[in-house]
């Protein structure tokens, strides 16, 4: 029995010595990737506003703070602001200037992100619209105001109304 033991012993350490030992066969990394993910929304509650009654060739405004966009982008994004539509919906409709220059029945809009009126102010356009927060950082909400030029002359009293829209895609 002794000396089956040291036959035993001696094997090991042949065996150890000579290199031969068990060892993994295989090795596993795990990856991961999120993908880019572009979302804003207007905060509840937040996302209508009226003026109310205007006069003709005044220029009514909300706070530059007023409208709030909840950014849940997982990336760096440039925001445009703009209107849907060329024009403002009932009664005699208005025309909606792509360049704020109010008219007879003819009307603007300007954006502000929570700075100053008259420092920042972007145009809103039904056409090509203008970045309103450029280079965005993700997931941090911000807010903008919206200031009317409202038309020198009305045709009716019949209030009016127009769509505007924050659009964000990745910063280029």
């Amino acid at each position: 029995m002794r000396k089956l033991l040291a036959i035993l012993v001696a094997m090991a350490l042949v065996l150890s010595v000579s290199g031969t030992a068990i060892a993994a066969t295989t090795a596993d990394i795990t990856v991961n990737a999120t993908p880019e993910f572009i979302s804003v929304a207007m905060a509840a509650g937040n996302d209508t506003y009226d003026f109310g009654v205007v006069s003709a060739s005044s220029t009514p405004s909300t706070a530059t703070d007023y409208f709030n966009v909840e950014n849940s982008s997982s990336v760096v994004t440039d925001n445009t602001i703009s209107v849907t539509t060329s024009s403002w919906s009932g009664g005699v409709t208005w025309t909606h200037s792509d360049t704020c220059t109010p008219g007879e029945d003819t009307a603007g809009l300007k954006a502000n992100q929570d700075g100053t009126w008259g420092v920042g102010d972007v145009i809103l356009k039904n056409s090509d619209p203008n970045i309103l927060a450029d280079d965005q950082a993700a997931t941090t909400n911000w807010a903008f105001g919206l200031k009317l030029w409202a038309p020198t002359s009305f045709t009716d009293g019949v209030e009016k109304e127009i769509t505007v829209r924050v659009t964000a895609a990745a910063a280029s």
